[in-house]
């Protein structure tokens, strides 16, 4: 159906839809935000909704987080495609027909060689993820770039919620160039092209493991906001491998230490770590000042003072 997506949640039917946003009733009441720091919701609601899914984002909109974040890849008729791998997951995704992946397959179903009208025939919620018990079993589909922002500014504006920001992760790696992914310059043009066509100027980061992604973004588009997605120690070492100096610095939580912000502020550089969930770390990234956290529940970040 074209701008329309139905999801059943729990017996009860959800809608986003272009023309009808406001009927979505996803997640719980209003959630005043009591934080200061600025709180990213991870591929949505991970923690309660099925990941990168329509439901999630309008969870974490209705929670009252500040920036949706999700992870694109490409198709194979150059669609802007909401996941975080660029297969078919084993873990949380049933086929068509409702069957389970194995494991050793799901690489199989690699989705730069799908069409989307094909991907989109996946189920990615109803089998649940068992590293989120409480993530609520959903039926759902990998959605569109363009439809997940068409979705959520249009439930924004509908519901009169506050507008919310844009976190785009481009999952990239070197090695699978022209393999599960197109090449950098692609890639790029692919996912600005839909941004340039959506009012979302000034709300929007793109952030990615790949430092030569980021270079031929910067290079590119250089006006556009910048997160180095990290993993390994080593601040200086890392940045080295960017031709620019990024606006964010979005490393693994645990590597996070006073010595290590401080670092960062003293190169104007802003610190967003990932993936925080348990209460006790995040308290010591707000103690530590961090400018955000990235967290598959968002709740806790915003009611943790």
């Amino acid at each position: 159906m074209k701008g329309y997506g139905v999801l059943f949640i729990t017996g009860l039917a959800l809608s986003v839809s272009c023309k009808k946003a406001g009927d979505a009733t996803v997640s719980t009441a209003k959630t005043k935000q009591t934080t200061n720091v600025e709180v990213q919701g991870h591929r949505g609601d991970r923690g309660n909704f099925p990941e990168n899914s329509l439901p999630a984002f309008i969870s974490a909109v209705n929670k009252g987080a500040d920036v949706l974040e999700m992870d694109v890849v490409i198709s194979a008729d150059n669609k802007v495609v909401v996941s975080h791998e660029p297969y078919m997951s084993y873990a949380y995704v049933l086929t068509p027909k409702g069957d389970s992946i194995h494991k050793a397959e799901e690489t199989s179903y690699n989705l730069y060689k799908m069409p989307y009208d094909s991907i989109k025939k996946y189920d990615i919620g109803s089998k649940g993820n068992i590293n989120f018990p409480q993530q609520k079993k959903v039926k759902a589909y990998k959605p569109l770039l363009a439809e997940v922002i068409d979705s959520v500014e249009h439930y924004v504006v509908s519901n009169n919620r506050k507008p919310v920001r844009y976190n785009i992760e481009i999952k990239s790696v070197r090695e699978e160039y022209g393999i599960t992914q197109p090449m950098p310059g692609d890639f790029v043009r692919l996912v600005m092209d839909v941004i340039k066509s959506k009012n979302i100027k000034g709300r929007y980061t793109i952030q990615s493991f790949d430092p030569h992604m980021l270079n031929v973004l910067h290079e590119e588009y250089p006006h556009v906001a910048v997160s180095f997605l990290v993993a390994e120690p080593g601040i200086d070492k890392n940045l080295t491998q960017l031709n620019f100096v990024p606006q964010i610095y979005s490393p693994l939580y645990n590597l996070v230490n006073k010595g290590f912000v401080d670092s960062l502020k003293q190169k104007d550089i802003k610190i967003i770590p990932w993936t925080v969930n348990d209460t006790l770390d995040i308290k010591r990234m707000r103690a530590l000042e961090v400018d955000g956290i990235i967290s598959d529940y968002p709740e806790r970040v915003l009611h943790n003072n």
